[in-house]
């Protein structure tokens, strides 16, 4: 598997490392400098230069002593490392630069990150290959230190054995040799998928997606303005819903297509590209990793562990969780797009660090807003409310009542460490990307028909959807027989239950915290 991806594209196109000279440094005898500056200083300055003292108008005031402390020796740069397809790459330069932020990359230091490589990135088959062509340009480097100085030891830096018995659901020598096993397997499958051309888009099916999307906008907007207002709310909402999902599926896409209508959700929702890929792609790759995926840690309104267990300080709002939970989802649309303003203003990843505003998907976003000022204030309000409301409840259904996965780990100011930093600076558990998927992830099967099938915009299969996200969404239904076969020939547990039954266990799973 090493360098499949690059393999297709060039032959060699590796990246040098070049080492910078490094200049030395004399040191003055700062001391000697000192006292013959008191010598000189001690006779008055016009009797140095000959000149009677009667003529001198001004004091001219001496020197400031030089300072006999050294400058602090510059900051060593962060070591950032990570194994893709056997071979380890120097990122820390990289990932200021990385489009997606660089905290994905500092959190990946020391693992085996080709599972989530390949997962989100363009590497060729999937549409585009920039993020391979980049990743050849990376300097190689020798296995970090932690990792016992092997290609053996890829999948986690070592836990301290004071923290490995602390963190709950750290990894057994038996479930990391399975999570190894599987992860060789589906590289292998995925490839298959590759040469089978599940990675292709369908030009008819694209169409139809975005005429769907735009006919309901357009048609709510005409009864809008003719004066049928709940008509336009349920059209208009109807038709943001599924922009959701069809943004949803740009984001991720690869190719040409996929990066011009990377615009599509802000012109229709107001939601920006650069804050979703960000808290989003978090969740892909640290699926239900509590401190790490913002989807499952949204503590003051829902808990999905009690206080006791997460360590996090509990709120009344608890007790009730279960009573104000489907209603309380409505505000999903609203949320998101707060966040995605505040993202451009404040100018700064989750972490911290600044982004590069793209002011042309700003524009995008006001003019949505544009829109919704032409219509009348009940029915503008009303559609993203209703749009909200659908996508909270379906969205979050397939996760929250699945295994979550602590660490000590945390940024944005969730998990038990706070704002951007560890709660104890120990070494955090990370389980292997596809193992994670099968753990966290559950496949919804519609009960309804057709019609449901539409509302849920491809989220019903939403471990497809995780294990290949740059796949166009109108593939996972076919692919879902596929992936099951492979799954049990593998013993990686794919799981998949009416959605009836997923919607109530989310909501059982609320209504148990709030009673603990």
């Amino acid at each position: 598997m090493a360098d499949r991806c690059l393999k297709r594209i060039f032959a060699d196109r590796s990246g040098k490392l070049k080492e910078a000279a490094t200049l030395p440094f004399e040191f003055l005898n700062v001391g000697a400098i000192n006292a013959l500056y008191n010598r000189w200083s001690s006779t008055p300055r016009l009797e140095r230069s000959g000149i009677p003292q009667t003529v001198r108008t001004t004091t001219v005031a001496p020197p400031a002593p030089v300072s006999t402390q050294r400058k602090a020796a510059p900051k060593t740069r962060q070591e950032i490392k990570l194994l893709i397809d056997g071979q380890w790459y120097d990122c820390a330069g990289w990932a200021k630069a990385h489009p997606g932020g660089g905290i994905f990359i500092r959190l990946l230091h020391g693992r085996d990150a080709t599972d989530v490589f390949y997962a989100l990135h363009s590497y060729g088959p999937n549409g585009a290959d920039t993020a391979a062509v980049r990743l050849a340009k990376l300097p190689k480097c020798e296995a970090p230190e932690a990792a016992e100085g092997s290609a053996e030891n890829t999948f986690r830096l070592p836990l301290a054995d004071s923290a490995t018995a602390e963190i709950p659901g750290s990894a057994t020598p038996e479930r990391d040799e399975h999570a190894k096993e599987l992860s060789m397997n589906f590289q292998e499958f995925r490839t298959k998928l590759e040469n089978e051309g599940w990675f292709d888009r369908s030009v008819g099916q694209e169409i139809w997606a975005l005429a769907q999307v735009l006919g309901l906008c357009a048609v709510g907007s005409e009864l809008a303005w003719n004066g049928h207002p709940w008509l336009a709310t349920l059209s208009i909402g109807l038709g943001m819903e599924q922009a959701g999902w069809l943004g949803h599926d740009y984001i991720h896409g690869r190719g040409k297509w996929c990066e011009f209508m990377r615009l599509m959700p802000a012109l229709i929702n107001g939601h920006g590209a650069g804050w979703w890929s960000e808290k989003h792609n978090l969740h892909h790759c640290f699926t239900n990793h509590e401190g790490l995926d913002r989807d499952v840690a949204m503590e003051p309104v829902f808990w999905l562990r009690s206080p006791d267990e997460s360590g996090r300080a509990d709120h009344p709002l608890r007790k009730f969780q279960h009573l104000y939970s489907v209603p309380m989802l409505a505000i999903v649309f609203w949320l998101w797009r707060y966040q995605s303003a505040r993202f451009f203003i404040r100018g700064q990843c989750a972490d911290g660090n600044p982004i590069k505003v793209d002011w042309v998907e700003v524009g995008a976003m006001v003019a949505n807003y544009a829109w919704l000022a032409t219509l009348p204030l009940p029915v503008a309000l009303g559609s993203v409310t209703l749009s909200g409301w659908l996508v909270g409840n379906l969205v979050t259904a397939t996760h929250q009542c699945e295994e979550i996965m602590p660490t000590d780990q945390a940024i944005g100011g969730f998990g038990p460490g706070g704002k951007g930093s560890a709660a104890s600076g120990k070494t955090w558990a990370f389980d292997e990307f596809v193992d994670t998927q099968f753990r966290s992830t559950r496949d919804a099967e519609c009960v309804f028909g057709p019609a449901e099938t539409w509302l849920w915009g491809g989220m019903d299969t939403q471990l497809e959807h995780h294990l290949f996200p740059t796949m166009p969404r109108y593939k996972y239904h076919k692919l879902r027989p596929v992936l099951k076969k492979w799954a049990d020939a593998h013993n990686a547990g794919y799981r998949i239950s009416p959605s009836t039954t997923i919607l109530k266990d989310n909501w059982t799973t609320l209504r148990d915290v709030a009673s603990v």
